[in-house]
């Protein structure tokens, strides 16, 4: 078995850290090859899974966005020409481009789908992704079973061959980078976080609509006794769609401090008393397991993700969709000493072994030896 597993950028958390997580499981078993197509924090543990020599980190723009998908394209088949694995795997939507770039080589190709409905759409407008793929792919890996409506109302069709992954995490890894010590975080004043007695309320993600990042805000104005810590970038240089960077500055709320785009965001993660995902699309998010694992209580709301079934026994889980109302109700019905007991800490520990990459690994490999040995036929539509 040979393998070349593509991964769209290099980020500590999300569908990257995923990607990692398989080809280091996958290089047990075969010859893989990772291909990074934007650098980040994540390249040198990668090269710890692969191994240095199975590692290309791609230091150029080329595969940015702003380049046209067909430039893309011929970069791409570049990069796959250079290898000579039967079997391409594409890590994220995102990424895409390497589906059409591995059929054109004659060679097999996985997707693995992180993406809900609407950030399909937003990839297939910006030229990440395009409708054909689906036609193309030999098989598909979901971050969760609801995906696969998602891409049947998208793309009218899904592969035959269909594995739902889940979520999985570096358990080991997330608990002692949580240990060390982490970068400041500050205010609009410029004043740095300091934990005391208040709550401490977090969210992690690339500050934007879609990570709710205006209801984060909105929560921490109308929840003045607690603070509020967003890690993830959030400035208009490092996120340019954060709409709440406005209202940071001129409502220069003094319980909302950032961390910004950091290297571990686990070290901040592990200084709240309760993570909240404001975000209104987030399917499989991998750090609730990170939030988890570090035993933080989670609230979060049933129209966010496509785990709302295990939230609803792990975590404070509102209906609906993400809003400043009920998140400032809870909020207001949590005593901190209550957030910090053991009990409650501990509500999701049940659920952190299903979290090891290891049990769901045989899934893939039987997905990807039934790739193997078909043909190019078998879609349902």
């Amino acid at each position: 078995m040979s393998i070349t597993l593509i991964l769209h950028e290099a980020t500590r958390t999300g569908a990257p850290r995923v990607g990692g997580l398989i080809a280091k499981e996958l290089a047990k078993a075969g010859e893989v090859h990772v291909v990074c197509l934007k650098d980040g924090p994540l390249v040198p543990w990668l090269a710890d899974c692969a191994g240095a020599a199975n590692l290309t980190a791609v230091k150029t723009d080329e595969f940015s966005h702003l380049v046209p998908f067909e430039a893309r394209l011929q970069s791409a088949l570049e990069v796959l020409k250079r290898r000579d694995e039967d079997i391409v795997y594409v890590n994220s939507l995102a990424a895409s481009v390497f589906v059409f770039a591995a059929k054109m080589l004659g060679r097999r190709a996985v997707i693995h789908v992180h993406e809900k409905k609407a950030e399909i759409e937003s990839l297939l407008r910006c030229g990440l992704a395009k409708y054909e793929v689906m036609a193309l792919a030999d098989g598909v890996v979901l971050a969760a079973d609801d995906l696969s409506r998602d891409i049947l109302e998208t793309f009218g069709q899904i592969p035959a061959l269909c594995e739902n992954f889940g979520i999985a995490i570096d358990i080991e890894a997330v608990r002692a980078l949580a240990a060390e010590t982490p970068t400041p975080a500050h205010n609009a004043d410029g004043r740095a976080f300091k934990k005391g007695k208040r709550p401490v309320v977090g969210m992690c993600g690339h500050a934007s609509p879609r990570k709710g990042s205006d209801i984060f805000l909105a929560t921490a104005e109308a929840a003045p006794e607690c603070d509020f810590l967003w890690v993830g970038p959030w400035s208009p240089e490092d996120a340019p769609e954060n709409t709440a960077y406005k209202d940071f500055v001129t409502k220069n709320l003094p319980n909302l401090y950032v961390a910004g785009g950091v290297d571990n965001p686990y070290a901040h993660i592990d200084r709240m008393d309760l993570f909240f995902l404001s975000s209104r699309e987030d399917p499989n998010p991998l750090v609730l397991a990170e939030a988890m694992v570090l035993r933080k209580p989670l609230l979060c709301f049933s129209k966010t993700t496509a785990v709302g079934d295990r939230l609803g026994r792990s975590a404070i889980l509102c209906h609906g969709l993400p809003n400043v109302e009920d998140a400032v109700r809870v909020l207001k019905a949590c005593e901190p000493r209550k957030l910090r007991s053991k009990t409650f800490r501990g509500l999701a520990d049940p659920w952190i072994s299903a979290f090891d990459p290891k049990e769901k690994m045989p899934g893939i490999m039987k997905l990807i030896e039934q790739i193997r040995g078909t043909d190019q036929e078998g879609m349902q539509t």
